[in-house]
């Protein structure tokens, strides 16, 4: 269990300087007569909250965690990651004239840096007409994690209710059966999508491939995404757009080289329909009633709207998961998605910690 972000925590570290620079003095709330987009934290004490989902109401996230106090690893302090059960699935929700939020599960595998950020764990969730499922990375033999509950959660696909965390299927013995990619054996269950008629999508980020599961729990390739700008793929975000094609967002890219694409892919056959470039990092995407495409690009710092060919940007410090209302087009986003409830360290400063922000008129 030793990545944070798709493929690790020095890909994150190797960035921060560019999103640092990009995000600083964010303000949490913005507003004037322009027509500017308004946003609003709605939720704060999120330990490295990553993807959302919304469903009736109640914006779903998953915590990647904070890791805990058994450290392993060792060479330099990045390299130490210590373990504990500390990841979760928050419901955010309006209730009373304000905003609440209630962990529907917790006490999941988490693996994080000494100060809590960086986390890797249960980092997808999705929730369709209150069934809620969620995904935990991999961790491979050596890296020495416990065994029995709750880490024989790790690489498999979640059914979450009534307060627990049942197997639904084991994703991560996909890649190792077939290795879809036709690369090294990694598997990073990253992101799932819960589909219409009762199948579930999941991300591999490590595996750069799609895997199905049917609603009785059997689990197989799906799509392989092909490398492309000399990186692979990294697949680490999923949506279904009014057209009832499935959308794809990619890691591939950084701020000063956006490369990542959103890519279009048929939910019955996996086939590859065709792409938006032209991205940062992208760790979160979502698309609305409309076909309006909503991408976060995590070391750009911002999210980034997709309407009749014009891309619009609002600020978002390293924001992950985003989530739509379908009714009133509300956008929802993680933001401080490498940092657990008391922040993180970057270049010598503290972050603030994870939170979830509401985005109007974007």
């Amino acid at each position: 269990m030793v990545r944070t972000a798709p493929k690790g925590r020095f890909a994150l570290a190797a960035a921060t300087g560019v999103a640092l620079a990009v995000t600083a003095g964010v303000a949490p709330a913005s507003a004037d007569s322009s027509g500017k987009p308004v946003i609003r934290v709605i939720a704060t004490g999120l330990d490295n909250p990553r993807q959302l989902s919304y469903d009736h109401g109640r914006v779903y996230v998953a915590e990647a965690g904070r890791g805990g106090k058994t450290c392993l690893g060792g060479g330099s302090p990045e390299e130490i990651q210590c373990i504990g059960t500390t990841a979760a699935v928050t419901k955010v929700f309006w209730d009373g004239g304000k905003w609440r939020h209630h962990r529907v599960v917790d006490g999941l595998p988490s693996a994080a840096g000494k100060d809590g950020g960086f986390a890797t764990g249960l980092d997808g969730v999705s929730a369709l007409n209150g069934s809620v499922w969620g995904v935990e990375t991999w961790a491979p033999p050596e890296a020495g994690v416990p065994k029995g509950k709750p880490w024989n959660t790790l690489g498999k696909l979640l059914n979450i209710g009534h307060g627990k965390a049942r197997i639904a299927a084991d994703v991560s013995a996909v890649e190792f059966k077939y290795n879809p990619h036709k690369a090294n054996l990694e598997s990073n269950p990253y992101a799932v999508l819960a589909l219409p008629d009762g199948r579930k999508i999941v991300a591999d980020a490590a595996g750069n491939d799609l895997v199905a599961v049917s609603p009785n729990g059997k689990a197989r390739p799906f799509t392989v995404f092909p490398d492309h700008d000399r990186n692979e793929s990294v697949p680490t975000s999923l949506a279904l757009g009014p057209d009832g094609k499935l959308y794809v967002g990619e890691l591939n890219g950084e701020a000063a080289k956006p490369t990542a694409r959103v890519w279009r892919v048929d939910p019955r056959t996996g086939k590859i329909l065709g792409w938006k470039g032209g991205f940062g990092s992208i760790n979160g995407i979502a698309v609305n009633g409309k076909g309006d495409l909503y991408v976060s690009e995590l070391f750009a710092g911002r999210v980034t709207k997709v309407a009749h060919g014009k891309r619009t940007s609002v600020k978002v410090p390293f924001p992950a998961g985003v989530a739509v209302d379908p009714y009133d087009g509300k956008v929802y986003v993680s933001a401080w998605s490498v940092a657990d409830r008391d922040g993180t360290a970057l270049e010598g400063k503290r972050t603030p910690g994870g939170q979830l922000w509401k985005i109007l008129g974007f």
